[in-house]
């Protein structure tokens, strides 16, 4: 669970009427805050010009130093990470976690931090051990910086990192990769399906892009691990 000790925030991917990158404070005295489209006789807290938007799509609680976020049985539904969320079921929100609805038309980036205040998204596992030095996820920019060198990377060599980065020293399965990257494919027909050379030329390009400073074991057949990142050039 992320504990929440400053502001959080959500990122604008997609939504009008918001620009890419905005930010939308998610205020810490405000215990419930309503996601969807207004009309004459509503008007939610973060509002989306969307008609595909529920007039109450969402929302996110702040309770106990934590944040979560509940579909309220929209027509479209919720998703998390690329998977629905269940209706009135609410579930914990982490950093960098991504939000849609409106089918696709409005994606959003939970940061429980402000960007200004801290860029440092910390594994999941409470723990500083892990890493050989200091990195910084950027889900704006989609770029991670390691020491003093930041690279930029696609939307999906970027959500691949991230998941990894997130689960650090942990077993990824090709399955866990494909829901959490390519979600519009996860549960597609067989045409459709991500496999593993997909998976493979996304991650020797994520390994080019940093210049080789990013070490991922290929657990044949079954999935990923993100051993180590490094800080300095070598």
């Amino acid at each position: 669970m992320i504990r929440l000790n400053r502001s959080p925030y959500l990122i604008i991917e997609r939504g009008h009427p918001y620009e890419w990158g905005t930010e939308l404070p998610l205020p810490p005295e405000k215990s419930r805050i309503v996601l969807g489209r207004s009309d004459r006789e509503w008007e939610p807290d973060i509002v989306f010009d969307n008609a595909f938007v529920s007039r109450k799509q969402a929302a996110i609680s702040i309770a106990d130093g934590a944040c979560s976020i509940m579909d309220l049985d929209s027509k479209h539904g919720t998703q998390l990470n690329g998977t629905p969320l269940t209706p009135f079921v609410p579930a914990l929100l982490g950093p960098s976690d991504r939000i849609s609805f409106a089918n696709g038309m409005v994606v959003l980036t939970f940061s429980p931090f402000r960007l200004d205040e801290t860029l440092d998204f910390a594994p999941v596992i409470p723990t500083n051990d892990f890493l050989s030095g200091d990195y910084k996820l950027d889900p704006v920019r989609h770029s991670i910086q390691l020491g003093e060198e930041a690279y930029s990377l696609s939307d999906k060599e970027y959500r691949c990192l991230e998941l990894l980065v997130h689960k650090l020293r942990q077993f990824v399965g090709r399955e866990e990769i494909v829901r959490y990257v390519w979600p519009e494919r996860a549960e597609g027909d067989s045409l459709n399906v991500v496999g593993a050379e997909e998976i493979n030329s996304l991650l020797y390009r994520i390994r080019k892009k940093t210049n080789h400073r990013i070490f991922i074991e290929n657990i044949r057949g079954k999935g990923y691990i993100l051993q180590e990142l490094v800080p300095n050039e070598y």
